[in-house]
């Protein structure tokens, strides 16, 4: 099980997918989930691996989409006496099922470093994939004429701006630095894309020139204010090389944090419609237990009954009698 879990990591982070590891950290007998135990589990709910089954799975796999959304590690413990202790990275849950049983489990998330594209070959362009690619950004150029001599440290260099290749920019930042070079069509471009998050290198009045451009070449209001320009945190930056500082240094902030100098619009549809794709997968997938909430795989059950013509699924036997005792305090019909 444990290769299988190291394969699974190694394919996920190939692709650039989101996830998290959980492991069992502590144990208090009887409980099917031993100290060491440990699943991967993907931004679809998919629990790879072993932590425990009955309600210990669904709250795992309830709490690891949380770690994965706010990047940040949670420690849960689950116990016959529960408890209401709770904070950012500690919760504790009343374990329903009948072995009554004890454990805490660690969920650490799991986010690869996002891809960059920076687009132009101006002096800011090059100090950017230096630090950036110093940094373990995965770096991408797109320049007319620009060649790996140029970039000697990016990933891969295109001699055109031309984003086609690109499948997946739910993990990518884009930042255009062309500086007077075909500005207009290469934003307008960036723009088109599905990337969460574009940066356009520019003072104030000349991002202003821009967007009027973009309205008139049809890109919708709403895209347009999603625009960030001028780019990069407010560091008085004077030289390329601290400009590239700066926008590295916003770039990363909206990483780790989901958002970036308060001063700078969030562009929050990308987010928005993945989510959405993901909960209606989870919606397809599992069922939310009535009497524990937490997520059951409507593939795998422990019960299920038929209650007002509707499939309930259960994840343990404890929660099961439960519901059968007093179904109405749980489903309103």
């Amino acid at each position: 099980m444990f290769n299988e879990i190291v394969l699974k990591i190694e394919e996920h982070l190939a692709k650039g997918s989101n996830f998290a590891i959980a492991q069992v950290i502590d144990r208090i007998a009887p409980s099917s989930g031993k100290v060491g135990d440990k699943a991967l589990i993907l931004e679809t709910g998919e629990l790879i691996g072993w932590i425990g089954g009955g309600c210990v799975r669904g709250i795992v796999i309830k709490e690891a989409l949380d770690v994965i959304s706010s990047k940040r590690y949670r420690r849960i413990r689950i116990s016959p006496e529960g408890g209401t202790r709770e904070t950012a990275t500690y919760k504790e849950y009343v374990m329903a099922c009948q072995s009554k049983g004890t454990l805490e489990v660690m969920i650490e998330p799991v986010i690869p470093q996002p891809e960059l594209i920076v687009v132009g070959k101006s002096n800011i362009a090059r100090k950017l994939v230096q630090m950036a690619s110093a940094a373990d950004f995965r770096v991408s150029v797109m320049a007319t004429d620009a060649d790996a001599h140029t970039f000697p440290t990016a990933h891969v260099v295109y001699d055109r701006v031309d984003f086609s290749a690109f499948k997946n920019l739910s993990n990518t930042y884009i930042i255009v630095t062309t500086q007077g070079e075909n500005d207009e069509l290469s934003v307008k471009k960036a723009m088109k894309t599905s990337c969460d998050y574009v940066g356009f290198v520019a003072s104030k009045k000349k991002a202003e020139e821009i967007k009027i451009y973009l309205a008139q070449a049809v890109i919708s209001a709403d895209r347009i204010a999603q625009l960030r320009s001028p780019v990069g945190l407010d560091i008085s930056a004077k030289l390329a090389s601290e400009v590239a500082i700066s926008i590295l240094a916003e770039v990363i902030d909206h990483f780790r944090k989901g958002n970036a100098a308060a001063n700078m619009p969030i562009h929050e549809t990308a987010t928005v419609v993945k989510e959405e794709v993901v909960n209606e997968k989870f919606a397809e997938d599992y069922y939310i237990n009535p009497v524990c909430n937490v997520p059951v795989s409507k593939k795998n059950p422990k019960h299920i009954v038929e209650y007002a013509s509707e499939k309930v699924y259960f994840c343990c036997d404890g929660c099961k009698v439960s519901f059968e005792n007093e179904p109405s305090k749980y489903i309103q019909t």
